[in-house]
């Protein structure tokens, strides 16, 4: 796998904004951090800790999401695949192709319909599903982890208006 770049460390990040303002003072406004910003950068270092423990090479952030939906709803349609997912047909298409020649998935003409094609998980797909929703409840109790049940609450109404709010603007 190749290398990828360190990550800022809170503290890292905390002094290079405060960098950051203090070389701008009096130049021009300090830089802001907003709320989209802080939600890039922690979906950022929290894929990378599930993709550092994936149990596959290739398993990125699509294929994540393909294997989550089909593991409720197995023999989807890929139209409805790219729905749920809110990915592109292409990259549904791209993403199954990897996901077959790993044999995590497979694709089936539909009976009834010669023009659907239908996914399902494989025997190795459930598996390793089971695997990365592992991962990834070990990668939420971290980042949970000292924060009220309360301000959790708080949090994730908080996070719902604002993928509401979005999906209303981008008509999803």
């Amino acid at each position: 796998m190749a290398e990828r770049r360190s990550n800022y460390t809170g503290a890292e990040h905390a002094e290079l904004i405060k960098r950051t303002i203090e070389a701008s003072e009096g130049e021009k406004p300090a830089m802001t951090v907003t709320p989209m910003m802080l939600l890039n950068e922690i979906t950022r270092m929290a894929g990378r800790l599930v993709e550092d423990g994936a149990p596959t090479q290739f398993m990125q952030n699509s294929s994540r999401l393909i294997l989550r939906v089909l593991s409720c709803h197995g023999g989807i349609c890929q139209l409805d695949l790219a729905r749920a997912t809110h990915l592109k047909p292409p990259t549904i298409s791209v993403a199954l192709s990897k996901m077959e020649q790993e044999h995590l998935v497979t694709r089936v003409i539909d009976g009834t319909d010669g023009r659907a094609t239908r996914v399902y998980l494989t025997d190795k797909g459930i598996e390793i599903n089971e695997q990365l929703k592992e991962r990834i409840r070990t990668v939420d109790a971290a980042a949970i982890k000292g924060i009220p049940e309360e301000d959790l609450e708080v949090l994730c109404a908080t996070l719902e208006k604002i993928r509401s709010n979005l999906r209303e603007v981008s008509g999803n």
